[in-house]
């Protein structure tokens, strides 16, 4: 019999127990602390608000809004994300093209763009166009349409 494996008091198992207890414990208090700060990180160099410009093209459409990688999460991550400026207007006949490069499907307004798909829209009459937008605070979008 190996005595040095025998402890009829189990003080050492305690002790070890204690310890195993402790480390675990500290092991969770370093985990937590390193997600927060790198939460806290991420905030302090994130805009609070994002903006896309509505560009110009020359390829077949006359406007184009790209939705990049990334845009789903800033909105999920309480980001207010804005694709058509405030009084954007187009004119009937004008084309939008609306590319979705990001992971998660977008909405502006009418249109749902999946992701990695590309919408183009050809404006045949005049009107205000709104609707739900998946990345604004008041998840709202709107532009106008008016006559050529």
């Amino acid at each position: 019999m190996d005595v040095s494996d025998s402890n009829p008091t189990g003080e050492g198992t305690q002790q070890r127990s204690s310890f195993q207890v402790i480390g675990v414990a500290l092991a969770v208090v370093l985990m937590v602390g390193i997600a927060v700060a790198i939460v806290v990180a991420m905030q302090d160099t994130a805009p609070s608000r994002a903006s896309y410009e509505v560009a110009a093209v020359s390829d077949g459409a006359d406007y184009e809004v790209v939705i990049p990688p990334g845009t789903a999460a800033l909105a999920a991550g309480g980001q207010n994300v804005e694709f058509f400026p405030e009084g954007f207007t187009m004119k009937v006949g004008e084309t939008l093209r609306i590319r979705n490069i990001d992971n998660a499907s977008a909405t502006l307004g009418p249109f749902v763009i999946g992701p990695g798909e590309t919408l183009t829209q050809r404006f045949t009459q005049a009107g205000e166009i709104e609707g739900y937008c998946s990345f604004t605070e008041d998840q709202r979008t709107f532009f106008t349409v008016v006559a050529a």
